[in-house]
């Protein structure tokens, strides 16, 4: 029984720091795909995340008050989904994968 004990904690404690070390990661709240696709074809085309880099992203969703010439601003907490929905899966983001040819 000590020897089990002893493994899994020598492998909590050299997972741990790979896992703290990931800075690429981003947690996208569930449901922020369909919240994302809503806001933003309720006004222009839907721009696929992968259409652009992480930091354009970024950019876009700070500047609301002038996106596109309107004033497009949203709740803070709806604004902070689809940032982490379209910067996860951005052109250099985390999650992006190439398409399959």
């Amino acid at each position: 029984m000590r020897r089990h004990v002893t493994i899994v904690v020598a492998t909590v404690l050299i997972a741990a720091p790979c896992a703290a070390g990931n800075r690429n990661y981003i947690q996208v709240p569930s449901g922020a795909q369909v919240e994302t696709e809503r806001e933003c074809s309720a006004c222009h085309e839907f721009i696929p995340p992968q259409e652009e880099p992480m930091q354009e992203w970024r950019d876009i969703l700070q500047n609301l008050p002038h996106h596109m010439g309107e004033d497009a601003t949203l709740p803070e907490s709806e604004r902070s989904d689809i940032e982490a929905y379209l910067v996860a899966h951005a052109s250099d983001g985390p999650t992006y994968r190439e398409p399959a040819r």
